[in-house]
Order: C-alpha cells, then sequence, then structure tokens
C-alpha cells in the first residue's frame, strides 16, 4: 500500500461512520417500508400502523444513544407518492463532551408528489464540551406535505450543567422543487454571549423550531392565515412562549424557554391541530412517547 492510501486509511480508522436509509411507498392502501439498508448501530426498531388510514409509524434507534467527538451519522428518508409516514426516536439525542474531534449529523429527506412526511424526533442535548455539526434538508415535490421539528437542550439540566465550552452548529434548509423555501442556522461556542443576550438565548436552556408545509390545496392565505389563528390561540390558552409566523407558505413556530416538556407538548399540540386541519386526522402521537 503506497503512502498516501495509508495515510487516508489512519485518517478514517480516526473516525466511527453510521447510516440508515429507508425508504416508504403506498401498497394496497397504506404505506409501508420497502427499503432499508444500514451500516453500524443505526436501526428501525418497527413499523407500526395505529391509524385506520395506513399511515406507517416507525421508530430509529441509536442504541449508544448519543453522538461521541469523531462520529459521522447520517440518514437518508424517501417517502414515494401517495405514502404518509411518521418517523420519530424513542429517547433523547445526546451530543457528548467531543475529545477535541467534531462530531457530525446529516439527515436528508425527500419527499415525492403528494407524500406526507412526519418528523418528530425527541430532544438534543448538549453536553458542556460537545463539538457538534447538525445539518437538515427537506426536499418536497410540488404537491407534497412536510410536519417536523428540532428541539435543543442545552446542558444537562438536573446538573445544572451549563455550555461553556465546545461549539454547535445547526443547518437547516427546506426546498420545493429545488427552490429553497427556507434556509435557518445557527453557530454559537460555550460561554458565547449570544447565549445571555436578550437577542439570542437570554439565558434560557431549550430552543425548538418547528416547520410544516401543507398540502397543496391549502396553501392559500386564505387557508393558512385562518389556520395560524386558531393556533395561536391555542397557544396563547396553553401560556407557553411559543411564536407562530408564516414564511412564504411555511409555518414557522419557535420556543424558547427552560422546560423541553412545555416546548414538547405545544409543538405536539401544534402537529395535533395541522393534522385535523389539512389532512383530516387525530393526533395519533407515536405509541413509544407513552412508554
Amino acid at each position: 500500500m503506497d503512502a498516501s492510501l495509508l495515510a487516508q486509511s489512519a485518517k478514517n480508522a480516526q473516525y466511527w461512520y453510521a447510516k440508515l436509509e429507508l425508504g416508504f411507498k403506498l401498497a394496497s392502501g397504506r404505506t409501508i417500508l420497502h427499503h432499508r439498508k444500514h451500516s453500524g448501530p443505526v436501526r428501525v426498531q418497527k413499523m407500526l400502523w395505529p391509524e385506520k388510514t395506513g399511515v406507517c409509524h416507525a421508530i430509529i434507534v441509536h442504541p449508544p444513544a448519543g453522538i461521541a467527538g469523531g462520529d459521522h451519522l447520517s440518514f437518508e428518508m424517501t417517502v414515494d407518492a401517495g405514502a404518509h409516514a411518521v418517523v420519530t426516536t424513542p429517547g433523547a439525542g445526546k451530543w457528548y463532551k467531543s475529545n477535541a474531534k467534531q462530531a457530525f449529523q446529516h439527515i436528508h429527506i425527500h419527499l415525492k408528489q403528494h407524500a406526507i412526511f412526519e418528523w418528530l424526533p425527541q430532544e438534543s442535548m448538549l453536553f458542556n464540551g460537545a463539538n457538534a455539526y447538525s445539518e437538515t434538508s427537506i426536499h418536497l415535490a410540488t404537491s407534497a406535505s412536510f410536519i417536523g421539528w428540532d428541539m435543543l437542550v442545552l446542558g444537562r439540566q438536573a446538573q445544572l450543567e451549563k455550555f461553556e465550552q465546545g461549539n454547535y452548529q445547526n443547518r437547516f434548509k427546506l426546498f420545493r422543487n429545488e427552490q429553497l423555501l427556507v434556509a435557518d442556522s445557527l453557530n454559537f461556542k460555550g460561554n458565547d454571549r449570544w447565549l445571555t443576550s436578550c437577542l439570542g438565548m437570554n439565558n434560557c436552556a431549550v430552543m425548538g423550531s418547528f416547520w410544516a408545509v401543507a398540502p397543496e390545496q391549502y396553501r392559500t392565505n386564505l387557508y393558512l392565515d385562518e389556520h395560524i389563528e386558531l393556533i395561536r390561540e391555542l397557544i396563547m390558552r396553553m401560556d407557553i412562549p411559543v411564536t407562530l409566523t408564516v414564511l412564504g407558505d411555511v409555518i414557522c413556530a419557535r420556543f424558547l424557554g427552560h422546560d423541553v416538556r412545555e416546548c414538547h407538548d405545544a409543538f405536539a399540540a401544534i402537529r395535533a391541530k395541522l393534522r385535523r386541519y389539512w389532512y383530516g386526522l387525530d393526533e395519533e402521537f407515536p405509541r413509544i412517547w407513552r412508554t
């Protein structure tokens, strides 16, 4: 083996890779998982069909339960025409204190015509000293619909841990027909002024972002404005620090506070309303949330 190959082999040995590919399609009146491929310890635990309409609920499991320095996790999920899938995780993800190496997570989701996908992961917990990079890209066909969220907890709250060292980068992009609809970026370091500033985290420990794209027939201002007003009334009654807005025809909700359960409850309530308005479906929480 020549010197360049030896050097590349040594470099790769310093990193740990895992990848999961999932493909959903409509078959015999319900959505099924027709493609599943993995490398490394990432799996889809099982598929459930708790709804009469045949929506497929799937649970992604990462047995180490966290991402350490040098880890590279990749998720590729595709939903074929007319299929409807809900994907979640069984518990909080964790970004562990780094050994000076950066950790990576890449999530790529592709939705074909009239596909519906709900991406509902549990929160991510950023340990003090973590060096984390996460990116999510959603690619929608013209008539596809998407509901998803991302929740971040700074430090282990039970230990009163603060994010004093390390680095976090997050990139979110949402496309329709390869046209960029939303780009959202976050980048901060331990003890960053942004963590305490009233223009940033304002000393809060939990932040969350919720994104939703309606089916094509509900993208008019009439429908979106009506739905947003009804959801605002719900959030006011819940008395949870969430703001809502519409970016083009993308509904966005933001949470900033100290209790991740509040964030989860608010986002789950918004999802439940949109499911009723857009798909005529009940809230139907993933079963793993009740265990």
